[in-house]
């Protein structure tokens, strides 16, 4: 199974709260905390990874799930 496909499935495996409350809590170099949007998931060694744009500002953004 591809990288990314493994990463969406075990992003997809934890529970969807859990998942929204990741999703809402985004480091934003411009805005501060903020909610990421229009992101991929990817994965890197053990860890999922979440990228895409912040909501306020559209600058990029990445969340690192261990």
């Amino acid at each position: 199974m591809p990288k990314d496909e493994l990463a969406k499935k075990r992003w997809l495996a934890i529970p969807s709260e859990l998942r929204k409350k990741l999703e809402s809590n985004v480091f934003c170099v411009n805005c501060g905390e903020t909610t990421i949007t229009n992101y991929e998931v990817d994965s890197e060694d053990h860890y999922i990874i979440l990228r895409g744009y912040c909501q306020s500002c559209n600058g990029k953004v990445a969340r690192v799930i261990d």
